[in-house]
């Protein structure tokens, strides 16, 4: 009644299916992977420029200040301000930092790929016709 030939072709087709389908999964977690590695690289090479800028920063108000302060007084002044500076960025790191972070990488993975975007409406009104929205 029922041929083997189609059933090895179906099985067969069936694989390749599968197949093309566990590598799409593959290809697009290795793109989202990606993502969030290049994102995280991003971030840390902004987090330590910033800390540079701010360090030289530092040293500069420390001389700018020490033409008019004893040296030991404009170090003092500028490492409180060091100090205040980072306590803020650990106090605040949840907002600054982390919100931001997981916010980014969780629009990279809950992204919806091409075929999971809504299709939008071009339904065309001619002029003079209303539109009921019951």
């Amino acid at each position: 009644m029922f041929d083997s030939d189609k059933y090895q072709q179906t099985w067969a087709d069936i694989k390749q299916f599968a197949s093309t389908k566990f590598d799409l999964l593959k290809v697009g977690f290795l793109e989202k992977a990606a993502r969030i590695v290049g994102l995280i690289l991003f971030a840390l090479v902004l987090v330590l420029l910033l800390f540079a800028v701010i360090s030289f920063g530092c040293l500069a108000l420390i001389y700018a200040l020490g033409q008019t302060l004893p040296m030991w007084a404009s170090a003092l002044i500028v490492v409180a301000l060091w100090l205040l500076i980072m306590t803020g960025a650990i106090v605040f790191r949840q907002q600054l930092f982390i919100n931001p972070m997981l916010a980014a990488i969780s629009s990279i993975l809950f992204e919806p790929t091409d075929k999971e975007q809504p299709q939008q409406s071009t339904d065309i009104v001619p002029a003079g016709k209303e539109v009921s929205h019951e």
